[in-house]
């Protein structure tokens, strides 16, 4: 029988640590000493290659960001109508979200943490390019509502990530055709 190990550097046994701790204790009372435990590393370790707790929150909240674009874009293909497009990024969103628990509630408490600053909050959408294109192409052709794309990206994703926490919570059970269904009805929300 062969066992397959996923080797993680010691910066990546930080990153990890720190998701779980975050998620589980929340930001504000994850001390560096409880990731460096969890990390089986030493305080000097983490200082190495985080200077603050600060720092390292920041790279955990963009390494996953930059892992969310890479989902989504994926099999994205730039020469579909602005729905097509629309529906694909925020599917693929919901699935990743709904796929990746972890990594759902650390962005989220993340971005609604008023200890984080909101410079960094804010770089952390410039992953996510293509989104504001479809809603940019959108407006052009007519397709989407005017106004700005920030707000109509927030009011969409409102309500998408609102399913995705009452799934969390079990209190519902999102499905492959009920997400279709929200998605269709987020469009029908934007289009003009």
């Amino acid at each position: 029988m062969s066992h397959h190990y996923i080797v993680m550097t010691k910066k990546e046994k930080i990153l990890a640590a720190t998701l779980k701790l975050i998620v589980s204790k929340g930001i504000d009372n994850t001390p560096m000493s409880e990731i460096a435990k969890e990390a089986d590393t030493g305080m000097g370790t983490i200082y190495n290659y985080f200077s603050t707790k600060e720092v390292l929150i920041n790279e955990l909240y963009f390494h996953l960001k930059v892992k969310e674009s890479e989902i989504i874009i994926d099999g994205y293909d730039i020469t579909l109508s602005v729905k097509q497009r629309f529906i694909h990024l925020w599917r693929k969103m919901v699935d990743y979200f709904i796929q990746e628990p972890m990594d759902f509630l650390f962005l989220e408490q993340f971005y609604y943490s008023p200890t984080i600053d909101p410079a960094a909050k804010h770089k952390g959408g410039l992953y996510v390019r293509e989104l504001d294109q479809v809603y940019l192409d959108g407006q052009k052709q007519q397709l989407i509502k005017e106004g700005d794309i920030k707000e109509w990206i927030g009011f969409t994703s409102g309500s998408l990530v609102s399913l995705v926490k009452l799934h969390h919570s079990k209190y519902i059970h999102l499905q492959e055709t009920t997400i279709d269904k929200y998605i269709q009805a987020a469009w029908d929300a934007v289009k003009s």
